[in-house]
């Protein structure tokens, strides 16, 4: 009799549950399993060199109240160190290192993807996800978006303020006891001005979050002058095939220029007064860089999968043929910005100097401009640095008539709207040590507390500053220092790589050679930096630290 064949899945049937493998093969395959799960680990631990990575570790201060103040405060900097400890063993794996700028470079060259920052566009063309975040996320206004972001912090962290036209309308009230006026200058992100690079369609530019004219209506009730940049990027897109850079989230040098005229015809028109007589000139250079969106994705350090792009800058000089500067005494005009108004002022962002937005909105007004403007957190960082100064003694608000407050778009939907009061306070001296210009001293100290650098490549700035608080300072040769404590700067990223120091952690001793941060300000006062968590330590002057073996 003919055996009946099994149908296939007759056959997965009888199959399912049952493997056929020999004792030694099975051994051989757990011993591999084993050696995988435990070798990872143990190669890591080596390369760590055996530091000290627990939640536990560092101090956390002193922690004074009640009981269940303390074990709250004391539940919180686990937490919190538990998230860093997770965040520093992902950052540094030698796994992440070895295999991810190789995947990154096959899913970008072959694929056409980039990551959870950066998106890419025919022809080379990058857009920074979180711009386009802003343009398609919810109403940035409605009140369930708002209550969202105002719950959605880590429990150490203290809750954004995520109301726009609050701040604005906050900010205004204060300027205005001083007899100041305010600008409100929004800049769109490039997928408003460009959204043809991205996706096909036929659109009505530039595009904006459906808050956008809930957010105008508002201000305008609020007598809230605002300049709408906008229109001006759109006229130049249209007419020079773009206003941005390919694989940067700022704009070109053009569209720049396109926007600080638009801007002086807004001022002269609004207010009248301000208009001056200086004389400047300008000086065309030639600039080549890659973006900030580019330098986003994780590739080999060798490879470059995008080609420099060149653009001509325009210098602004006086008529000494000095290069234009801020002049916080005797302008009238204060401009706080953003990286926008960086972009071609800053060396920190590698596109140039002397030829960005104060620059050539000083020149198009004929009369010199203060400024305060500072990488990222457009949303409060320059009201905060400003709000510093006046806390410090130093009034930087006298004899001005407007202040310009410039920043992104995207921050409407993303960034923390602090109230920040401006009060002026009379200078006090200082308990902490502060190094005089031109000195520089070695110290050892503890780490009281120290900000986090951000992972590299998750912003669209390669370089941060950390802030430090140390306490029980000495001397190099053992001797107490004077004053005990000192607040202080430092690189915690430089090029998309995270230094020694934002290895630090609270509770470290180490040793810094410190120097006057006033020497260095000019150069690196725009760059990101992170702050402390404790807003009172952040009114005290900072010097500018460096380990001693990066010396």
């Amino acid at each position: 009799m003919k055996k009946k064949k099994l149908s296939r899945e007759a056959i997965a049937g009888a199959e399912v549950g049952h493997t056929d493998i020999s004792r030694g093969g099975g051994i051989g395959l757990t011993a591999c399993f084993l050696l995988l799960i435990f070798l990872v680990p143990l190669v890591q631990l080596a390369l760590d060199k055996g530091e000290d990575f627990g939640p536990f570790a560092g101090g956390q201060g002193e922690q004074k109240g009640s009981v269940i103040a303390v074990v709250n405060a004391a539940n919180k900097n686990i937490i919190k160190n538990m998230r860093q400890l997770e965040t520093r063993l992902e950052d540094g794996s030698f796994l992440r290192q070895i295999f991810l700028p190789s995947l990154q470079y096959l899913f970008t060259r072959f694929l056409g993807q980039g990551n959870e920052k950066v998106l890419l566009a025919g022809d080379d063309y990058l857009f920074y996800s979180v711009g386009l975040d802003y343009l398609v996320g919810q109403p940035f206004l409605s009140s369930d978006q708002l209550l969202k972001r105002s719950e959605g912090n880590d429990i150490w962290e203290s809750p954004v303020q995520p109301d726009p036209v609050a701040a604005i309308v906050h900010f205004r009230d204060q300027l205005s006891l001083l007899g100041i006026e305010l600008l409100v200058v929004p800049v769109p992100v490039k997928g408003s001005i460009e959204p043809e690079k991205l996706v096909s369609g036929n659109f009505t530019r530039p595009l904006r979050n459906r808050s956008w004219p809930d957010f105008i209506t508002e201000l305008i009730s609020s007598n809230i002058n605002i300049f709408d940049a906008g229109p001006a990027l759109v006229d130049y897109s249209r007419h020079r095939g773009g206003a941005f850079l390919q694989t940067d989230t700022h704009w070109l040098p053009g569209a720049m220029e396109s926007v600080a005229e638009k801007l002086a015809e807004h001022i002269g028109t609004a207010f009248p007064l301000l208009t001056g007589k200086s004389e400047y000139q300008v000086r065309p250079v030639n600039i080549s860089g890659t973006g900030d969106i580019a330098k986003m994705l994780t590739l080999p350090g060798n490879v470059k999968l995008f080609a420099e792009q060149q653009v001509e800058t325009h210098q602004v000089l006086n008529d000494q043929e000095e290069y234009w500067q801020s002049d916080p005494d005797s302008a009238i005009i204060l401009l706080l910005g953003d990286s926008f108004t960086n972009m071609y002022s800053f060396n920190g962002l590698n596109w140039g100097f002397g030829a960005g937005l104060a620059e050539h909105l000083s020149h198009k007004l004929k009369q010199p401009l203060d400024l305060v403007a500072r990488n990222d957190s457009g949303a409060y960082a320059t009201r905060d640095i400003l709000a510093l100064e006046l806390l410090r003694g130093r009034d930087r608000l006298e004899g001005k008539k407007l202040v310009i407050w410039e920043f992104s778009e995207r921050e409407l939907s993303s960034g923390d709207w602090k109230l920040i009061e401006l009060e002026l306070k009379d200078p006090v001296e200082s308990g902490f040590l502060i190094v005089d210009p031109g000195q520089k001293i070695k110290v050892k100290g503890l780490v009281s507390s120290i900000s986090v650098s951000p992972r590299p490549g998750s912003v669209p700035y390669t370089d941060n500053i950390v802030t430090m608080h140390l306490v029980d300072l000495h001397g190099t040769d053992g001797e107490k220092a004077e004053l005990q404590q000192a607040l202080v700067y430092g690189w915690g990223m430089r090029e998309n790589k995270l230094t020694e120091l934002a290895a630090v952690r609270s509770g470290d001793k180490i040793s810094l050679t410190l120097s006057s941060w006033e020497n260095m300000e000019g150069e690196y006062g725009g760059f990101r930096r992170t702050p402390l968590a404790d807003e009172m330590l952040e009114l005290e002057l900072p010097n500018w630290g460096k380990l001693v073996d990066e010396d």
